[in-house]
């Protein structure tokens, strides 16, 4: 990548400085272990996940006031030049998909060699908080990373701010008929069907990564029963061991609380809770509280987990302090860079047909770019082979690689189970606990926490998370 091409700036979030060339020292992240990690992204992926619904509330009082035919204030963008294109996103240099997009960028600057790229990098809560007023602005990027979602994508589209794909897609022949490029169709808001407004290039699940030194130390084989699972946590602590690292202040108590009410839910109990098809079975999410109380009870989880996040639960399975650790594939890559002093893989939430899931976040072009041909064509580079491959490379999830050019083992696994759910007749992906409403996510974490710390039973932590699902479906009047 030649740096006459490529402009790197980076805007400070707290500064909410909008030039490229701003850099604010007093606010720029700390990147290591005891800083921003790698991961920091992606653990508030999760923790914000709230967002995802917020349109069901704000949405509609945004369309009243913001033509949906045509971006808010002034329509479409003067045509640009045809020699600049402008990308934004939010991943850290060393992360799968920054690693693959640079890599898009070299191959565009290849096929178009009198065009400036203009890169840009954002942080995701700069995106999340200020996303809107980003793309409300004649200075908006050809193409970015933004946030799935009804909250965020569905709430811009809704506002007009987006491009729609639609057309572009068909006239260029993507294929974009695998299920996770579902997180790219909203209907007036809504994420799942109707027009295109972003594409994907990954996916994400969540899985069960493990110790196998340990596991094979005690001879303990993979579970595929919750019983058979509870016999291993069994041993680990008969043996002074904690089973499961578990950031309880953070998304993975509310997977673990959504995988075990997964256990008792089918296709339609789901739809009823994700998509408010029906009655909402809360017997199944009753049923999960209790046995995450007894799960404390028995010391497969500690109740000092109620103060940790997710990027350290991540760092102590790393560190070989505990040898189970429910989350996402977003760690696969760091794992397999960082463990070098014990054998890990994964498996899925054992006796489980579902399992939270998901296309990754979007590319999507903003109504007011100035130059769309120029980020059709990145679009359509990023899901090429080659770029594919490369993601699968370093361990993310791609949508459209080839399975047998992937030779990593993580992009392997990974890959292959992604390719499994999405495929599953009898389950699959379940989307994520907190997306059906806004604020969600702040409620099952609250209440996961008093569930653990014992100072809330499974029926009042039950009540609390179904008072506000409730409320938040009436107010989006389902």
């Amino acid at each position: 990548m030649s740096g006459s091409d490529i402009t790197h700036g980076r805007e400070c979030p707290d500064c909410a400085a909008l030039t490229p060339e701003y850099v604010c020292c007093k606010h720029i992240p700390v990147r290591g272990r005891t800083g921003r990690t790698k991961d920091h992204r992606r653990s508030h992926v999760f923790t914000n996940r709230k967002l995802r619904a917020v349109v069901a509330a704000t949405g509609l009082l945004a369309a009243a006031s913001l033509a949906l035919s045509g971006c808010s204030s002034g329509g479409e963008a003067a045509a640009g030049d045809g020699k600049t294109l402008k990308v934004w996103w939010w991943e850290n240099d060393d992360s799968a998909l920054s690693v693959a997009w640079n890599k898009a960028i070299d191959i565009f600057k290849e096929k178009h060699p009198d065009v400036t790229v203009e890169f840009e990098l954002k942080t995701y809560e700069q995106m999340q908080q200020s996303g809107q007023l980003l793309l409300d602005t004649d200075d908006a990027p050809d193409v970015l990373e933004y946030l799935k979602g009804n909250a965020t994508a569905g709430l811009v589209s809704q506002a007009g701010l987006l491009t729609d794909l639609t057309d572009v897609a068909k006239e260029r022949g993507w294929d974009l008929s695998d299920s996770a490029q579902d997180v790219g169709l909203y209907e007036n808001g809504l994420m799942g069907s109707g027009e295109r407004y972003g594409i994907t290039n990954y996916g994400e699940f969540v899985g069960t990564w493990y110790n196998k030194t340990l596991f094979d130390k005690y001879g303990l084989s993979v579970p595929t029963t919750l019983d058979e699972f509870e016999d291993v946590m069994q041993t680990f602590v008969d043996n002074g061991i904690t089973p499961l690292s578990l950031g309880s202040a953070d998304y993975p108590g509310p997977h673990l609380l959504y995988a075990l009410a997964l256990a008792n839910m089918d296709e339609k109990s789901l739809g009823a809770y994700q998509r408010f098809d029906g009655d909402v079975d809360w017997d199944a999410w009753e049923t999960a509280a209790e046995t995450v109380a007894d799960w404390v009870a028995k010391g497969y989880i500690s109740k000092d987990s109620t103060g940790i996040p997710a990027q350290d639960s991540g760092n102590a399975f790393e560190a070989g302090t505990y040898p189970i650790f429910y989350s996402g594939s977003w760690w696969g890559g760091n794992f397999a860079d960082d463990i070098t002093d014990f054998e890990f893989d994964q498996f899925l939430f054992p006796g489980n047909d579902l399992h939270p899931g998901s296309g990754g976040n979007l590319w999507v072009v903003p109504a007011k770019a100035k130059n769309k041909d120029l980020a059709y064509d990145f679009l359509e580079i990023t899901m090429s082979p080659e770029i594919q491959n490369l993601l699968g490379e370093e361990g993310q999830v791609p949508v459209a690689a080839d399975a047998d050019a992937i030779t990593s083992p993580i992009g392997q696994l990974l890959s292959a189970r992604f390719a499994d759910l999405q495929s599953s007749e009898d389950g699959g992906l379940a989307w994520y606990p907190d997306w059906p409403v806004p604020g969600l996510n702040d409620i099952l974490i609250q209440n996961n926490t008093e569930l653990v710390q014992g100072t809330k039973t499974p029926e009042q932590v039950v009540d609390g998370i179904r008072t506000a699902y409730e409320q938040g479906r009436a107010d989006a009047g389902q």
